[in-house]
């Protein structure tokens, strides 16, 4: 069920160094989920391949709200891959607020595939419209990329100067919040949830932006 996810994992955990301690961790957690998930094995999996302060907080009596949403989502989490029927910003299934976007590959290289929202919550997708913002349904979405010295950003940069060729940050003019698109179009062998844990340069692009990010990723950022 999480074959892909692992490989991809570890793919990405040889590409972006920055990232490898959070997707150990994950590389843990879907093990976990393989076996049926549960509450005891996600703190087993924390304490064993966590990063020290997670490792330390969850085995604490009254552990901060952050680490406590990061219990309860990893221990709840559905499985991947489900599509639902729906239309609006929130999650048809468990009205949870969407992660991260991705498309699909298109036929037409010059048009983006459909546009597919993932629940924080449960994990399922399902579509929604291509301009819309999915925190306040406002038209006013706004893509970013990056325009400074170094490694660029963002899908209008020529691939060979950019650090994630198929991942953007989509930004709303009206709520001012954000999440990271992932196109599969650019990349077919993305797994959306694996991806974005990679993109923490792009979070940090948007912050310096005045953006806010709709929802924090299991890690936290």
């Amino acid at each position: 069920m999480y074959g892909r996810h692992r490989v991809r994992a570890e793919e990405l955990r040889e590409r972006y160094p920055h990232a490898a301690e959070v997707l150990t961790l994950y590389l843990a957690l879907a093990e976990v989920w393989e076996a049926g998930g549960g509450l005891p094995g996600v703190v087993r999996a924390t304490v064993a391949h966590g990063p020290a302060p997670l490792a330390r907080a969850v085995l604490t009596a009254a552990p901060p709200p952050a680490v406590r949403d990061y219990l309860a989502r990893a221990a709840h989490r559905g499985p991947p891959g489900k599509v639902l029927a729906g239309a609006s910003a929130r999650c048809p299934g468990c009205g949870g607020l969407p992660q991260l976007s991705f498309r699909a590959a298109s036929e037409d290289p010059l048009v983006s595939g459909r546009r597919m929202l993932q629940c924080a919550g449960c994990s399922a997708g399902w579509a929604f419209s291509a301009t819309a913002c999915p925190s306040c349904e406002d038209p006013k979405r706004v893509v970013y990329g990056e325009a400074r010295a170094g490694p660029r950003v963002g899908r209008h940069a020529p691939d060979e100067a950019t650090l994630f060729p198929h991942l953007r940050v989509e930004g709303c003019e009206n709520c001012r919040r954000y999440l990271i698109d992932v196109d599969l179009g650019r990349d077919p062998r993305a797994v959306p949830e694996v991806d974005e844990l990679a993109a923490l340069p792009l979070g940090l692009y948007a912050a310096e932006r005045g953006l806010t990010k709709i929802t924090p990723n299991l890690m936290g950022f």
